[in-house]
């Protein structure tokens, strides 16, 4: 006959543990073997029925081993920076760590480590984990143990200076980051691995895309020979007044374009879309509305758009 069911210590009744955790607190290993606890991976224990987040599972793997500094994907995650669909929806992706050179090595499945010094700037704490900084995530990134595309290192990179929108974003009024702050870091990296990359995708970044989507419309653009626009910056109307905000503009040509995505589809939004280009067209302006089916083929149909209509107001390759 099974002994009565004792309730798990309080420190870890209800959150991801580790093996260690629970010797620690006096644990059986049997008791880790009855109905309201499974084991989630090697040494690691949850409540049965959880479904336990990255961050959860990184706060017991670092109770074993302090000195462990959550990184690279595994980082981007928790810091929900803007990574491919690939790589978000990704299952049984291993925790990627960081550990200080000339510590003991982690040989433990579900875990990627690697061995890197990390200046104490470069580590935060999300809740009890120790972890790297937004703007450090973003350059280890650039190395190519984390098999991320220039174009997603520029959305990141864009994502971090763009200024945010208080009204959406519970008030935040500053970027997660500055370009001069991502080039200083970039400096100060030089002749480590992914160094040269970082510098080449920090020369894309630019302030003002508010979504991963104009960033691929903006890089789309240039790389087919259209000229730098402006982005998310007031059309000035007539009598220097200025208007609303699109996402990307050449106010010499006085053409703009906006990307619509899945916000943009409810009635009311239409709405807005619609008197928008109407207060555009009376002020002598074209507006280009793109959606995601012109971003098929690296773009091309985008770009057509959006050359035809600067070459119909006199620009010229």
């Amino acid at each position: 006959m099974p002994h009565p069911l004792l309730p798990l210590p309080a420190p870890i009744a209800d959150r991801v543990f580790s093996l260690a955790e629970a010797r620690d607190l006096g644990v059986q290993p049997e008791r880790l073997r009855r109905r309201d606890v499974r084991r989630i991976g090697p040494g690691l224990y949850a409540p049965a029925g959880a479904v336990p987040s990255e961050l959860a599972i990184a706060a017991a793997l670092q109770h074993d081993r302090p000195d462990a500094v959550v990184s690279r994907l595994s980082a981007a995650r928790i810091w929900e920076l803007p990574l491919p669909r690939s790589v978000l929806q990704k299952q049984d992706a291993p925790v990627d760590l960081t550990l200080p050179p000339g510590s003991r090595r982690l040989r433990r499945a579900g875990t990627r480590a690697r061995f890197a010094r990390l200046p104490p700037t470069s580590i935060t704490t999300v809740g009890p984990v120790r972890i790297t900084t937004r703007v450090q995530t973003w350059r280890d990134l650039a190395g190519a143990d984390a098999h991320l595309s220039d174009l997603a290192l520029t959305q990141i990179g864009d994502h971090l200076v763009r200024s945010p929108r208080p009204w959406a974003e519970n008030g935040r009024t500053d970027p997660w980051a500055t370009l001069e702050g991502l080039a200083h870091l970039v400096a100060s990296s030089r002749g480590r691995p992914g160094a040269v990359r970082a510098a080449r995708v920090l020369d894309q970044v630019r302030v003002g895309a508010d979504s991963p989507r104009e960033t691929e419309l903006r890089l789309r653009l240039l790389a087919a020979g259209i000229p730098e626009p402006l982005l998310n910056v007031p059309v000035i109307g007539p009598h220097g007044r200025p208007m609303h905000e699109p996402d990307l503009q050449w106010p010499q040509w006085q053409v703009a374009a906006e990307y619509e995505g899945a916000d943009h589809r409810t009635a009311a939004q239409v709405r807005r879309d619609i008197d928008r280009a109407e207060r555009l067209r009376r002020i002598g302006w074209t507006e280009i509305r793109l959606m995601n089916d012109h971003m098929h083929d690296r773009g091309r149909e985008a770009v057509d758009r959006v050359r035809r209509a600067l070459a119909e107001r006199g620009w010229q390759p």
